[in-house]
């Protein structure tokens, strides 16, 4: 009976202490990431995103604060598709959008995703995710596999030859895998993507937008 009762004790504790580290995660990755840097692109995002865009994938959503602000900016009509591995941040995304039925939030590897059972998107968004996968190759095709004729992908990254990104890590747990503006354009050369709009993305009152290269890029087939 008292060793059933210490492992409850324990069990308890254990989720306790997991939830106050959980919510600490993700409130340090929505204040150094989310609110400075990710808020940024998905602004400049809604203003490109147009009425024949009517069903988009966000790929890693993350805690949905980014897009949540800007929800409204985009078409009524068009249907959201958002998309993360880390149930954490997506318990966060779940209640941000409760009340926007336009926007399904799903805990879903991208890599499992097929165009026959999840049907195919007008555009498609890589935010910050796109760096942090692993066989980026790979994600481009099935990107391209899961888009529309004419259909867009965005990618809304840093890229930075600087260290920043390796203190950042520190601080939210968040490995950025920054990588250069060459290298990235490469990659996307070598998977018959073009680059239909660039720009960088800075204010004066954002220091992580000064130190590193804030992009979003557009691309197409």
């Amino acid at each position: 009976m008292i060793y059933s009762f210490a492992r409850q004790s324990f069990q308890a504790v254990f989720q306790t202490v997991k939830e106050v580290l959980d919510f600490s995660n993700t409130t340090l990755y929505d204040t150094f990431i989310s609110h400075p840097i990710t808020s940024l692109t998905y602004e400049k995002l809604s203003e490109r995103i147009t009425g024949k865009q009517k069903r988009i994938l966000d790929v890693g959503v993350g805690t949905g604060v980014p897009l949540h602000k800007v929800i409204n900016q985009f078409p009524h009509e068009c249907e959201i598709t958002a998309i993360d591995i880390d149930h954490t941040y997506l318990s966060k995304a779940v209640q941000l959008f409760k009340d926007k039925p336009q926007v399904k939030i799903l805990e879903l590897d991208f890599y499992q995703m097929k165009p026959e059972i999840h049907g195919k998107f007008d555009a498609i968004v890589f935010s910050s995710s796109f760096p942090i996968l692993h066989q980026q190759q790979e994600a481009l095709q099935i990107a391209k596999s899961l888009l529309n004729p004419e259909g867009i992908i965005y990618f809304m990254l840093t890229l930075s030859d600087s260290h920043f990104g390796e203190s950042l890590k520190y601080i939210t747990s968040i490995d950025l895998h920054l990588e250069s503006e060459r290298a990235f354009e490469e990659l996307l050369k070598q998977s018959s993507l073009q680059i239909v709009h660039k720009q960088r993305l800075q204010k004066v009152a954002n220091i992580p937008t000064l130190l590193l290269k804030v992009y979003i890029y557009e691309t197409k087939l």
